[in-house]
């Protein structure tokens, strides 16, 4: 490492959230294997509850700018609480934030920082590509090369397989909605609703065309609807609002009380049977 650069901030954040369910740590040597310079780009692992699994602890100590942040935090997993910690101490001026259990090749970081060097205000997808189906107790394929060949794209718009953003918007529109209709442990829309405050902001959005971010299968909780939906009403307000805010977000000083319309409705979608 240039002696140097010790003292300058990374180009890149890398923010990856967990509620101690990841199946494994596959993204981690994705990582590791990346084209651009060691010091240009840092990963944050945050976990919201307290334990992390020796063999993520294993794979995260040998790199200097490989951190995992515990938040100690209690009941059901909140993502959001996990992606506004990430923002916050985050040292680079651009922030990835991947499923925390995809792979990708090895020049991923590298083309996501050129392609924003050119657009100040934009917001950048990645396609998540999914592997078919298999038996439940099959092990997982961390093969790249395999996953390319078999990954389809099941979802177009699922915001939640890589957003790529400068830190300074994410500050602008204070970050992920931390109130307890996103505390579901699953079925997040908060991507859905990030996005939704991006365009109500007027930033560039773009669905990179030529990168991909590769999900091997693994078994899945049943979903949880009904939350989904309550998560939709939010978003569908913001949407007709322009709304940019969460109601509670990364600073609390920009916190509101939910609207009384809103409220009605949310209020009505929980008492449905």
């Amino acid at each position: 490492m240039n002696p140097q650069n010790k003292s300058q901030n990374p180009k890149i954040s890398v923010l990856l959230v967990d509620g101690s369910y990841r199946p494994h740590f596959g993204v981690i040597d994705s990582l590791k294997r990346q084209s651009l310079a060691a010091e240009d780009f840092e990963v944050l692992w945050i976990e919201y509850y307290d334990k992390v699994e020796p063999g993520l602890i294993e794979k995260m100590n040998d790199r200097e700018n490989f951190r995992i942040i515990t938040l100690k935090e209690n009941g059901i997993y909140h993502s959001s609480y996990c992606f506004n910690r990430g923002i916050t101490d985050a040292r680079g001026e651009l922030l990835v934030i991947p499923d925390a259990d995809v792979l990708f090749g090895e020049d991923f970081l590298e083309k996501i920082w050129n392609q924003h060097q050119n657009h100040e205000r934009l917001v950048m997808y990645v396609f998540r590509m999914d592997e078919p189906d298999r038996p439940g107790n099959s092990p997982f394929c961390l093969d790249l090369d395999s996953l390319e060949k078999k990954c389809k794209l099941v979802n177009p718009s699922n915001y939640g397989g890589c957003l790529t953003v400068r830190k300074k918007w994410l500050l602008k529109i204070n970050g992920y909605e931390k109130d307890d209709v996103f505390r579901t442990g699953g079925d997040h829309a908060n991507g859905l609703d990030v996005y939704t405050r991006f365009k109500n902001l007027g930033m560039h959005i773009m669905w990179n065309p030529d990168l991909r971010v590769y999900h091997p299968w693994h078994p899945h909780k049943p979903g949880r609807q009904k939350g989904y939906m309550i998560q939709k009403l939010f978003i569908d307000h913001r949407a007709k609002s322009l709304d940019i805010f969460p109601y509670k977000g990364i600073d609390p000083a920009l916190d509101r009380d939910i609207p009384a319309q809103l409220q009605t409705q949310l209020d009505a979608e929980k008492n449905k049977t």
